[in-house]
């Protein structure tokens, strides 16, 4: 019982984190074409340029960090 439980709430949390992964993956697609576009508009964005990849490591740091999450997840599903 506690194992069927247990294996619940990881599969709500896994499907949890592919939600999030899923959204963050949108945006972080749209930074890095504005960070790209930036770039090619030097040097008269330059601006804006820091501030843009500011935000584009910070939004892949954490599709890293949710994918890291994910994965223990899965293996420890995959364990039981």
């Amino acid at each position: 019982m506690v194992m069927a439980m247990t294996q619940a709430i990881q599969s709500a949390t896994v499907d949890e984190l592919r939600q999030q992964i899923k959204k963050l993956n949108s945006k972080a697609g749209q930074l890095k074409m504005d960070l790209h576009d930036i770039a090619e508009g030097l040097p008269a964005d330059l601006d804006q340029l820091l501030d843009t990849a500011t935000r584009t490591h910070t939004i892949y740091c954490q599709l890293r960090d949710l994918k890291q999450q994910l994965k223990t997840l899965e293996d420890q599903s995959q364990q039981c």
